[in-house]
C-alpha cells in the first residue's frame, strides 16, 4: 500500500471550498455568494498589496474574516439567535482553524472564486427536462416505423436513463472544463504557487465540483423515469394515473385501473432492497398488483423474483439478459419473470383498457 497523508493542511482549497457549500454550515455559498464576492475582492486586493508583513496582521485578518461572514446573516429570528447565524458561526470558526499563515488565506480567495463560479456553473447548465425525454421516448418507439412499436417500451426506458446521464454529465463538464482550463492559467501566473501546488487545486475545485453536480444528477434521477413511463403510456393511449403516489415509506410511480384489473408500477434503474416495501402491501396501494421494471440486472436474484412471486407480482427484464435466459423456463416464477417487450401489451391484456396497442 502505498503512502497516504490526510494532513488537510495540504488541501486548503478542497476544504474551505467544502465548508463554504455545507448545508451543516447553512450552505452559505449558495445563499450569500454576493458576500462571498465582496469578501473574495477585499481579500485580493490586501494580497496584492502589501501582504500581511506581522502575526498580529495575520490576527486582525482573520477577525475581519470573521466579522464579514457572520455580518452576511441576520443574528436573530422570531425573538431568539436564528439557527442560519448559529450555521454561520460555526463555519466562520471552522475557516478561521485552518488559517494559520498568510498563503491560507489565498487560498481562502482561490476557494471561494471556485465555489462561486462551479455553483454558477451548476445554477446555469441545461438541464435533462420533459422536452429531451419526451423526445427520446418518441425516437425510441417510432424507430424504423411510422408508429409507436409497443416492444421497444422497455428499450425507451432504457434509453432515457442512458442517455439522460450522458445528458447531464456532457452539460455540466463542458463550462467546467473552460473554467478550470483559465483558472489552472491564472494559478501558473502566481509567483507564490508551485506546479504541484496548481495539481493540487484544481483537483481540489473538481472533487467537490463532481460531488455537488452528483448530488443534482442523484435528485433528478427518478422523476425523469416517471416522467419518461407515462409518455409511453400516453403513446399508447394507456390512461394511468400519471402521477407518483406516496404510502409512507412506499413510492408507487404511476397506476393503471381498468375494468379487469389494476397496477401499481415501481420503475427504477436498479431493484435493489427497497422493492420489499410494496409487497404484500397491494390492498393498502388500491391495485391488484404491483409491477416491477428494474432497468440493470445486477440486483435481480433468484431470492428476489421468489419474494416477487410469493407476492403474486411480476417482473420485467429484456430477453437477452441472463436473468431471462436462466429462469424464464422455470414453473416456479413462470407467472412473475416477464419479457420486458410484452410490458405494455401485458398493461392492457391485464387491465382491460382501451388502448392503442
Amino acid at each position: 500500500m502505498g503512502d497516504y497523508s490526510g494532513d488537510p493542511s495540504k488541501f486548503k482549497v478542497y476544504w474551505f471550498a467544502r465548508d463554504l457549500v455545507a448545508s451543516s454550515y447553512g450552505s452559505f455559498a449558495t445563499r450569500e455568494t454576493d458576500a462571498l464576492k465582496q469578501l473574495s475582492a477585499q481579500l485580493q486586493r490586501e494580497l496584492e498589496g502589501k501582504g500581511l508583513v506581522k502575526r498580529t496582521d495575520l490576527e486582525e485578518k482573520k477577525e475581519q474574516i470573521r466579522a464579514t461572514i457572520t455580518g452576511a446573516v441576520n443574528r436573530t429570528y422570531a425573538g431568539d439567535i436564528s439557527k442560519r447565524y448559529r450555521q454561520t458561526e460555526d463555519l466562520a470558526e471552522r475557516v478561521l482553524r485552518r488559517i494559520e499563515e498568510e498563503d491560507d488565506i489565498r487560498q481562502l480567495r482561490i476557494a471561494i472564486d471556485a465555489v462561486v463560479r462551479t455553483g454558477e456553473i451548476l445554477d446555469t447548465a441545461p438541464s435533462f427536462g420533459k422536452q429531451e425525454i419526451v423526445d427520446i421516448v418518441d425516437g425510441t418507439l417510432e424507430e424504423d416505423r411510422s408508429s409507436p412499436d409497443p416492444a421497444k417500451a422497455y428499450d425507451a426506458l432504457y434509453n432515457v436513463d442512458f442517455e439522460g446521464e450522458a445528458y447531464q454529465l456532457g452539460a455540466q463538464r463542458e463550462p467546467l472544463i473552460e473554467y478550470v482550463f483559465k483558472e489552472i492559467e491564472e494559478l501558473n501566473t502566481d509567483p507564490h504557487i508551485e506546479d504541484r501546488e496548481v495539481a493540487r487545486i484544481i483537483s481540489g475545485i473538481v472533487q467537490e465540483y463532481e460531488r455537488r453536480a452528483g448530488q443534482s444528477r442523484a435528485s433528478t434521477a427518478g422523476n425523469v423515469l416517471e416522467t419518461a413511463l407515462q409518455h409511453i403510456f400516453t403513446r399508447f393511449s394507456v390512461p394511468a394515473s400519471g402521477t407518483p403516489a406516496h404510502f409512507g415509506d412506499l413510492e408507487i410511480d404511476n397506476m393503471v385501473d381498468g375494468p379487469s384489473g389494476s397496477i401499481g408500477f415501481s420503475c427504477k434503474r436498479t431493484l435493489r432492497e427497497r422493492f420489499r416495501q410494496s409487497l404484500s402491501r397491494e390492498a393498502e396501494i388500491g391495485v391488484d398488483e404491483v409491477w416491477f421494471v428494474s432497468l440493470l440486472m445486477a440486483d435481480v436474484s433468484k431470492e428476489k423474483l421468489l419474494d416477487i412471486s410469493d407476492d403474486g407480482s411480476r417482473i420485467y427484464v429484456p430477453r437477452d439478459s441472463f436473468v431471462w435466459n436462466r429462469y424464464h423456463a422455470d414453473d416456479e416464477l413462470s407467472y412473475t419473470l416477464r419479457p420486458a417487450d410484452q410490458f405494455i401489451e401485458d398493461v392492457v391484456e391485464y387491465t382491460g383498457v382501451s388502448s392503442d396497442v
